[in-house]
């Protein structure tokens, strides 16, 4: 890692994660890339740190001015409220305007943070099949429980209570994933969504993601950009400087 990023990694038990295990990659002004981990977890963790590293890996060996991350602000924010209008004047009926007003910047967050993931997860899971066939059994068990997430997903409470814009493009997303790492791993991981609207739009993102991947940091941006085109996203976010992330980016998770 070092001889790649000329920064070292420092774990660091977090118990309020709401995932295992998350990167905090280091800014010049940083002396080491920090993976925060649960204390209580099971030998999956293994294949996660590692899936981390890739993370920090496949930055780093882009220039420095060529790293990225995505970023909203007040104009993006209203141009999502008012792509989910409709769909909040229907949910304003059993939430408050409070509460929705406050959701859709969670709904907002997690979208794109799934539309900036996926495309380079997808690479990282292949470079970690390849080179570490040490840490298949965890790969398979982790890949596995994600896919038990993204399934859960399309219960009928979930889709009447989320924006459909932002519930079709996430489970578009889920399907096309999954598909692809369940043929890399052995294992149909798609199953769940065979009598779903999402398989042919999902079909399409899976042969546009195999056809035009370019294996590396700036292809990963590419995909992400053709995915958010695919999807409707584009306006939904914009790429600023990696070095531009504020000052308590270490402390925060």
């Amino acid at each position: 890692m070092k001889e790649t990023t000329n920064k070292g990694v420092k774990l660091i038990e977090k118990d309020d994660l709401k995932v295992y295990a998350q990167v905090k990659m280091a800014r010049s002004g940083m002396p080491e890339h920090i993976i925060f981990y649960k204390k209580e977890h099971d030998e999956i963790i293994n294949h996660l740190i590692a899936h981390e590293c890739g993370h920090i890996l496949r930055t780093f060996s882009a220039p420095e001015d060529k790293r990225v991350v995505p970023t909203t602000n007040p104009n993006i924010r209203k141009t999502v409220s008012k792509e989910v209008e409709a769909d909040i004047k229907r949910l304003s009926s059993i939430i408050s305007l409070q509460d929705l007003y406050y959701l859709i910047d969670i709904w907002h967050n997690g979208i794109i943070q799934q539309l900036t993931s996926f495309p380079p997860d997808i690479m990282i899971e292949k470079w970690i099949y390849d080179n570490y066939p040490e840490l298949r059994s965890y790969q398979h068990e982790s890949i596995k429980r994600q896919n038990d997430s993204a399934v859960a997903v399309l219960s009928n409470n979930i889709k009447t209570s989320t924006p459909l814009k932002i519930y079709k493009a996430s489970n578009i997303m889920n399907y096309a994933f999954f598909n692809i790492l369940g043929r890399l791993i052995g294992i149909d991981l798609i199953k769940p969504y065979a009598r779903t609207p999402y398989v042919k739009r999902g079909k399409k993102l899976v042969s546009l993601t195999e056809e035009n991947y370019h294996n590396s940091y700036e292809g990963d941006i590419e995909m992400i950009n053709l995915w958010a085109e695919f999807l409707g996203l584009s306006n939904w976010f914009e790429w600023a400087s990696f070095e531009k992330i504020p000052m308590n980016y270490a402390n925060s998770v």
